[in-house]
């Protein structure tokens, strides 16, 4: 467990009785969630049950069916124009972007680029950064996430393990103030899933940005989070500290679900 939430804090962000359907299917039914800065939290639940649409709303690759989610006090789908509440435009949607890091399963770097330069490409487009500023920033990055000696290397030459590590690096360049990490070890071989967890709790552990940690590794859950949460069919079930909810859970979807991990 890592950062202590002082409870005068104001929520980084807020979900607020946020719904989302695909068709006739209600994946999300009305989450309220709060998250506070540097504070850690473990999502974790069967497949299925909305975890990964959370994050995605989050980084606006879903926009909600219904409810609002706030970045401090700002909304993200929604603005303010002429004193009225407006759908975001594109301006908008990209200036909220740049608060929210998300990293992926599967890693999303471009081919046909080097490591340099995918941990350099958002740096340069989005905040303006100078090449000198973007390759100084990205190179304090890899050296963080143990590759500082793959600069010039391509995503082909790299192994899984290492192509995840960048992408956790190119996420990190943008100091986002939320860091999303979906299911970042699924798509791995086994032997290579200790080294990226092992770069996420160092991160965690420097305890300056918040984070959703959408994923099924249960210790890993344990280690890092200041709180976990539970979800099940759309739905918050349970939250709490790691160590309340792994010994003693209270609801039965609960019970059975850490039976199968524990």
């Amino acid at each position: 467990m890592t950062t202590l939430v002082k409870e005068e804090a104001e929520p980084i962000v807020r979900y607020q009785t946020v719904k989302k359907s695909f068709g006739e299917l209600e994946v999300i039914k009305g989450v309220d969630l709060d998250i506070y800065p540097g504070e850690k939290i473990a999502l974790i639940g069967p497949s299925g049950s909305g975890k990964t649409t959370l994050g995605r709303m989050l980084m606006t690759l879903e926009e909600p069916s219904s409810g609002r989610i706030l970045i401090g006090d700002e909304p993200l789908w929604q603005m303010e124009s002429g004193g009225k509440q407006l759908p975001a435009n594109e301006k908008h949607l990209q200036k909220m972007r740049a608060k929210v890091g998300m990293v992926f399963q599967h890693f999303n770097l471009f081919p046909h680029m080097s490591v340099l330069s995918n941990v350099t490409l958002a740096p340069r487009s989005v905040l303006k950064l100078s090449k000198e500023e973007a390759a100084e920033r990205a190179q304090i990055m890899l050296a963080k996430v143990g590759l500082a000696d793959k600069l010039e290397m391509f995503p082909a030459q790299l192994s899984g393990g290492q192509k995840q590590r960048v992408a956790i690096a190119r996420a990190l360049v943008m100091q986002p103030q939320i860091m999303v990490f979906d299911e970042v070890t699924s798509a791995l071989d086994p032997e290579l899933v200790g080294e990226v967890l092992s770069v996420i709790k160092d991160i965690a552990e420097e305890g300056e940005m918040a984070m959703l940690l959408i994923t099924h590794e249960m210790e890993f859950a344990r280690e890092v989070a200041d709180r976990v949460i539970f979800g099940a069919e759309g739905r918050i079930v349970e939250q709490g500290p790691p160590e309340q909810l792994f010994t003693n859970p209270q609801s039965e979807r609960l019970q059975s679900f850490l039976k199968r991990f524990l």
